[in-house]
């Protein structure tokens, strides 16, 4: 099973991924703007849903003759959620720790905000906080990026298979009735 290809576009979805942390930043997503992060950062699934499709597109139509069943395409989507999960997880310990290191501190502070405005009762509220304050360091991070990169990708991944599959042609020619 040559797999290169869904490696290289898996890489290359998780470094489009990290260039559309760099726009958020660039934004003031990340400082300014922090309560519409939230809702904007959904558009980036539309990152993956392009390259999953056109990679299984370009993989059935280049290199396996206009046609793939539903199991190479999951073959293919299982290393490209692999590849681009690594990948990801890579580029955004990249932007944490080097590109933006206050960036989770500022997210926390602003979850913090979001409770005291909240004015829950005091018990609830410092609950709250030691909880937040404990979800927010690079580990916990990371592994909440893995898992929703995990999950949102063979979702998407398993949707575009069903889509794209296609049976083969039949080479042969059509078949003529004979008059007999």
């Amino acid at each position: 099973m040559q797999s290169s290809l869904e490696i290289r576009n898996g890489i290359l979805l998780a470094f489009l991924g990290f260039l559309w942390l760099l726009m958020e930043k660039a934004m003031g997503l990340h400082s300014t703007y922090l309560d519409l992060r939230d809702f904007i950062f959904w558009l980036i699934i539309f990152i993956p849903l392009t390259g999953f499709y056109y990679t299984l597109k370009y993989k059935r139509d280049k290199h396996l003759d206009g046609s793939i069943t539903f199991m190479q395409c999951l073959r293919s989507v299982l290393v490209l959620v692999i590849s681009s999960t690594i990948a990801t997880l890579f580029f955004v310990w990249l932007y944490v720790a080097l590109v933006n290191p206050n960036y989770l501190t500022i997210r926390m502070n602003h979850e913090l905000n979001i409770i005291k405005a909240a004015q829950l009762n005091l018990e609830s509220e410092l609950l709250k906080e030691t909880e937040i304050k404990s979800g927010f360091g690079m580990m916990n991070y990371l592994i909440r990026y893995f898992v929703s990169t995990i999950i949102i990708c063979s979702v998407l991944g398993l949707a575009i298979s069903m889509l794209i599959r296609k049976k083969p042609i039949n080479k042969v020619g059509p078949k003529v009735p004979t008059i007999q």
